[in-house]
């Protein structure tokens, strides 16, 4: 009985290991893309391009952009809390059934560059995706099949707590993201950015090595040492002394009217700049227009730097400027790039040197009055929200978890004591009616 005993446990480890893993990828994956739903609604619609799917209306896929991450992020919970087994563990088995086919044909096809299963946290070519979904199938296949061999944490008494916590968790994470800002930004422009270094591209240094021939004796020489004519040529090699860097940041431009690029004069400012990014005029929130017509009004005042950006035409510049009031010229920047600095429409940018210190959306961004300026601008650029702390986040995730197993333990505990204590009073109450029968 002793080998079938090892086997046993050792599948159990097993089996325990391909759930947490699962679990955790599973977690990480829904997380990274919860924290940034417009950011996925972005690459869903390069899928739908890709396969001729543009008719499908934006509400859709914003839906899936909220659902997809947030199934992803509570199945991951569930199993790394080992509750559910039986319906989780087939749903992930079904999940990775279906999708490892897909990513093989998105690997073959390559009608994207990237998966986004990460989001912008993780960046995966399609082929390692696939292998990816390879391993991660198989440790579906394993759970599936034993998932009786799971260690619990929770009780079924208490494991809906781990499924409601998860949902509302989830919903929060996205909301914040959807409505203010995401509380994680993996883009090359999140805070702390040194736009300066992210735009410049480094090239590799090379130097060249040539081999020549003197009497018989061939012997390699640089440029700094190349000898005199008397040596033979015979060839020469490169290598590479440095590698090179491409900008991580590229087309950083923006435009006026006549073509000029105001982006050097933004970075090589060595003071404050203010930014207002509109992705585009015509979808843009009005409601916050007077926010930033204040803020033109505050840097006005106060002579700093004020520019402010969209992707939309001339004609769309122009009704904007004619709508809002606004007195502030726009310039012009890629869509794209713009979506990338700020999910907000309008959003606002805070930079120093060439870094960005803050973002806000406007709707949430600090009221500036406008002829105030000592202090205001050191405040802004160290204010901390607790909303937009993924460190806060973090900490509410792991305290809930941890308060439910714990308060789990302690109810099963107290009633398993009720229970041996009912079982006990039973058979003294037996061997009492026992004695009085004798």
């Amino acid at each position: 009985m002793e080998l079938p005993t090892k086997k046993r446990a050792f599948t159990a480890a097993l089996a325990n290991l391909s759930r947490l893993l699962l679990g955790a990828v599973l977690a990480v994956s829904g997380f990274v893309k919860a924290v940034d739903p417009k950011g996925l609604f972005y690459k869903l619609r390069e899928y739908t391009t890709a396969f001729s799917l543009d008719a499908i209306p934006d509400v859709w896929v914003e839906l899936a952009s909220l659902m997809l991450p947030a199934a992803e992020f509570i199945l991951g919970v569930l199993l790394l809390t080992g509750v559910y087994n039986r319906l989780i563990t087939r749903l992930v088995f079904i999940v990775f059934l279906l999708f490892t086919p897909f990513t093989l044909l998105i690997a073959l096809w390559n009608p994207v560059q990237e998966c986004g299963c990460f989001g912008d946290a993780i960046h995966l070519s399609n082929w390692a995706t696939f292998f990816k979904n390879m391993l991660l199938l198989a440790f579906a296949t394993m759970v599936c099949i034993k998932h009786r061999l799971f260690v619990r944490k929770v009780s079924h008494t208490n494991r809906w707590a781990v499924a409601v916590f998860s949902l509302f968790y989830i919903i929060a994470v996205e909301a914040v993201g959807t409505y203010n800002l995401p509380i994680i930004d993996f883009r090359p422009f999140a805070v702390g950015t040194d736009l300066r270094t992210a735009t410049e591209d480094i090239p590799s240094e090379y130097k060249v090595i040539y081999r020549l021939e003197k009497d018989g004796q061939s012997q390699e020489f640089t440029d700094e040492n190349y000898p005199d004519s008397t040596w033979k040529y015979l060839g020469s090699r490169t290598e590479t002394i440095k590698e090179g860097r491409a900008a991580q940041i590229a087309d950083f431009a923006f435009l006026d009217s006549e073509g000029n690029d105001y982006a050097p004069q933004i970075i090589a400012d060595s003071g404050y700049v203010f930014m207002v990014i509109i992705h585009s005029t015509e979808n843009a929130d009005e409601s916050r227009v007077d926010k930033i017509n204040e803020l033109y009004d505050f840097c006005k005042n106060n002579s700093l730097p004020f520019y402010a950006a969209t992707a939309s035409d001339e004609e769309n510049m122009l009704l904007w400027q004619k709508r809002t009031g606004a007195e502030y010229p726009l310039l012009w920047a890629d869509d794209i790039m713009l979506k990338t600095m700020i999910r907000a429409n309008p959003g606002a940018l805070l930079i120093k040197d060439g870094k960005i210190l803050k973002k806000w959306n406007i709707e949430y961004m600090p009221h500036i009055e406008h002829n105030k300026q000592a202090g205001i601008l050191e405040q802004l650029s160290t204010q901390q929200s607790r909303v937009s702390s993924w460190q806060s986040w973090l900490f509410v995730l792991s305290l809930s978890i941890i308060s439910i197993i714990v308060f789990d333990f302690l109810t099963s505990s107290k009633k398993k004591m009720l229970d041996k204590k009912e079982k006990t009073d039973e058979t003294i109450s037996d061997i009492n009616n026992i004695n009085s029968k004798n």
